[in-house]
């Protein structure tokens, strides 16, 4: 006869620590292994350097530009590749533009490692000490650009509240585009949906709503798992076809006379 499991039971099954012993050590090598390869490929880029005429101090710094900026390019490309996993083609998923930077990047870095000792640098040909003086000021700016496609993409993914309070039907943010395309669904008449389906999921959580406990994006994104902006929509969509249906003012907005301010956008 087993012993049943205590209560609270963990369903998760228990952790293989070979597995485990062989992650470990499969990433301590790639490490180790990406320390290695920088610091030689710092090495040449540094001699580089110094054969093309810049200080030092400029010297010193040049691979480390090189090699920062092809790690911010291929840091971009994946957060922006996390951001495009609903898409359905696989061309949409892949965030081109920043990977095409890293590619260039890495390969340039590639090829001067590769082709250093049949490129001569005493004294070093023209197009090299152009490339040595061109390679930073337009590294900067496709740097910069990449930072502010960044501040764009979450501007553009900030819901329009900011607090834990319910979010009113009569509200606008920066989700009425996404509203309209739900516009027709929004004020239907409610019917039987599957247990998985999250309106289904938000209407029976603003059925226990109280003018105490409101309701507030946050909670729906923690129950149905979506993203900030499409909780914020389909909450404010639920709320509106709630108030409609029973022909009340949606819950949480004040009858005294008082009005209820409007979350701040974000700056």
């Amino acid at each position: 006869m087993t012993p049943e499991c205590p209560a609270p039971c963990d369903p998760r099954p228990a952790r293989d620590w070979t597995d485990a012993a062989i992650e470990w050590a499969s990433g301590t090598t790639a490490v180790a292994m990406f320390a290695y390869g920088v610091s030689l490929s710092y090495s040449v880029l540094h001699r580089i350097a110094l054969a093309a005429g810049l200080p030092s101090w400029a010297a010193r710094l040049w691979p480390l530009g090189f090699e920062a900026f092809m790690a911010s390019a291929a840091l971009n490309a994946l957060a922006d590749q996390r951001q495009r996993h609903h898409l359905s083609a696989w061309w949409q998923r892949v965030p081109w533009y920043p990977w095409a930077l890293t590619a260039l990047t890495a390969g340039g870095s590639i090829l001067l490692n590769w082709f250093h000792p049949a490129i001569p640098l005493d004294p070093p040909p023209g197009w090299l000490v152009s490339l040595v003086y061109g390679l930073p000021p337009l590294a900067a700016v496709f740097a910069w650009h990449l930072f502010l496609q960044r501040l764009a993409h979450r501007r553009q993914h900030e819901p329009a509240s900011h607090y834990g309070g319910p979010v009113l039907a009569g509200q606008d943010g920066p989700e009425d585009e996404q509203d309209e395309q739900d516009s027709a669904s929004a004020h239907r008449a409610a019917v039987r949906e599957p247990a998985g389906d999250p309106r289904a999921r938000i209407r029976a959580l603003l059925a226990t709503e109280t003018p105490e406990a409101p309701v507030g994006w946050q909670q729906v994104q923690a129950l149905t798992g979506l993203s900030r902006s499409r909780a914020y929509a389909l909450l404010r969509q639920e709320r509106a076809a709630r108030a409609s249906g029973n022909g009340q003012q949606p819950s949480g907005r004040a009858t005294s006379g008082a009005s209820v301010p409007a979350p701040s956008s974000p700056e």
